[in-house]
């Protein structure tokens, strides 16, 4: 799998777990999770790289209070596993 295509996935999965997906070009500050509104966003940093946006992603999974794993594909999970461990 392409690593964009594991982006565009990590991007769809976080959605299906409630978070809202925004992408800015932060220059140079940090993006990551947050909540505003009573919704949780993801902000990420279009200057950085497809990996580092899947990180960041898989990064912000370690708010979520549970959630199954084993329905994350297997490069994403492989990818994630640091923070796949937070959540158990």
């Amino acid at each position: 799998m392409e690593i964009q295509d594991l982006l565009t996935l990590a991007k769809q999965i976080a959605r299906n777990l409630g978070f809202h997906i925004r992408q800015d070009l932060l220059d140079g500050q940090q993006g990551g999770m947050c909540e505003f509104g009573g919704k949780r966003w993801i902000i990420l940093d279009v200057g950085q790289n497809s990996l580092e946006q899947i990180h960041a992603i898989g990064n912000a999974l370690t708010f979520l209070e549970h959630f199954d794993s084993r329905e994350i594909p297997d490069p994403l999970r492989e990818m994630w596993e640091p923070y796949l461990t937070e959540c158990s």
